[in-house]
């Protein structure tokens, strides 16, 4: 048998090492189409990948601090009624009592429930989160923690609400607090309920545990400087999943390369974290970016030996792919455009 030398294997490594090196970088539409491709199954992510002129860097209007004409009461009742969405048991132990522009996950437990996020006001957090849940058969009182995945008021707006009516503990990383306690930092919005006073605070890869359930946070700065993204389980009859819930979407910061390049990062590192923990269902908080109104309509549907219309799979990872190559790219696009 013939043996390579180690003169001959010393060689081989350095051309490969040289061709490593010497590998063209990918062009910011090379690494948008490729995210893209990745994410084809996830439209409401795609803008992120829009490098055209067209699109904003801060992807979205600014979440706060814009002045706003007074809604009369009717242009009021509409607007609330064209955001309905039915709460929905979407797992047997995962519900949907948001609307269709901000969710809120109610993960029920052992021992009670874990809620994610709180929507934009104390209103919202009765129309919808109270109200919802006793519609589900659930009961709100059981709500021992809630997480809020970034301090964005359409996130924590109805906190005030929930806990003083259900007394659960507050949920952020420790860099959320901070910004909210810092006036410079923290973003105003009129439609917005008050902030929350500093209760839990968790670091990355932290555990929220209640009950039979195990919710891990990661810190995955971008979004905000403290933005919580969370893996845990659900179940589907004998069949268990695991839920990979990104906590914060749009870049809606400004031109700042670096944190774009920052959020790359925490998405590449969540997808990791995902593919480890063998994430096969991709959730938001925002219900355009994952689909979840449409998925909702199409499990009332189900046949019994359908597959679950939230479960992706492996392709669940592609989400995660395709917000790492897209926001790096529009990190690509604006080094490019300073050259």
């Amino acid at each position: 048998m013939k043996t390579i030398g180690t003169a001959s294997v010393m060689c081989l490594m350095l051309a490969l090492a040289s061709t490593a090196a010497n590998a063209k970088p990918l062009t910011s539409q090379e690494l948008a189409d490729k995210g893209l491709k990745a994410g084809e199954n996830y439209p409401g992510l795609h803008n992120l990948c829009d490098l055209s002129s067209r699109f904003r860097i801060a992807g979205s209007r600014p979440p706060g601090n814009t002045k706003k004409r007074e809604l009369s009461a009717e242009e009021r009742e509409k607007r609330r009624q064209g955001a309905y969405v039915e709460p929905t048991r979407v797992f047997d132990n995962l519900y949907f009592v948001g609307n269709r522009s901000v969710s809120s996950w109610a993960i029920q437990t052992s021992d009670g429930i874990i809620l994610v996020d709180a929507l934009n006001n104390n209103d919202q957090a009765e129309r919808y989160i109270e109200d919802g849940l006793i519609k589900l058969g659930l009961n709100p009182e059981d709500i021992k923690y809630l997480v809020i995945t970034h301090g964005h008021g359409d996130h924590y707006g109805g906190q005030e609400y929930l806990v003083n009516k259900f007394h659960p503990k507050v949920v952020m990383s420790d860099q959320d607090w901070s910004m909210l306690e810092d006036p410079e930092q923290m973003i105003q919005n009129p439609r917005w309920g008050k902030p929350p006073k500093r209760d839990v605070t968790v670091n990355d890869r932290g555990t929220v545990s209640l009950g039979d359930t195990n919710v891990k946070l990661f810190v995955t700065p971008g979004h905000t400087p403290g933005t919580i993204s969370l893996i845990f389980p659900v179940q589907d009859g004998q069949t268990r999943h695991h839920v990979g819930l990104w906590g914060g979407t749009g870049l809606n910061f400004g031109p700042k390369e670096d944190r774009i390049r920052e959020y790359a990062q925490s998405a590449e590192d969540f997808e990791k974290a995902a593919q480890h923990n063998n994430v096969d269902v991709f959730l938001s908080n925002h219900p355009r970016r994952d689909g979840s109104v449409e998925k909702m309509q199409n499990l009332q549907s189900r046949a019994p030996d359908n597959t679950h219309p939230f479960v992706d799979g492996e392709d669940a990872l592609g989400a995660f792919k395709l917000l790492h190559y897209c926001t790096l790219a529009q990190a690509e696009r604006l080094a490019e455009r300073d050259q």
